[in-house]
């Protein structure tokens, strides 16, 4: 039993330092919604997240599994964003007062 736990102890410290990797970085929006954030960035450290969204400082962010999430506050306003990795680009859905929408971002050139 000791040694299930301690494989499984490993392969999540594996599958984070690997979600990691990917998540680091640069990140440019997609689309061309005048209304949406540009540019991310964004650091992984343990499972807290740090970074910018416009240069914007994210706050109270997080990872859990292959979701994460995080908040800006842009003109005095609380976003709240929650996303995943697909296929290489992120998938963030905004929670603002406007309502919900989703931005896709992809590693910036």
């Amino acid at each position: 039993m000791k040694k299930i736990l301690a494989l499984l102890s490993i392969s999540a410290i594996f599958s984070l330092a690997a979600f990691a990797a990917v998540l680091d970085g640069k990140w440019s929006a997609e689309g061309s919604d005048k209304t949406a954030p540009k540019q991310l960035s964004m650091k992984l450290n343990g499972k807290n997240l740090y970074g910018d969204m416009d240069g914007r400082s994210i706050t109270n962010g997080g990872v859990e599994g292959a979701f994460f999430w995080f908040h800006v506050v842009r003109n005095g306003v609380d976003f709240l964003y929650k996303g995943q990795i697909k296929a290489g680009k992120i998938e963030l859905r905004e929670a603002g007062p406007q309502g919900v929408r989703t931005l896709s971002f992809t590693p910036a050139r």
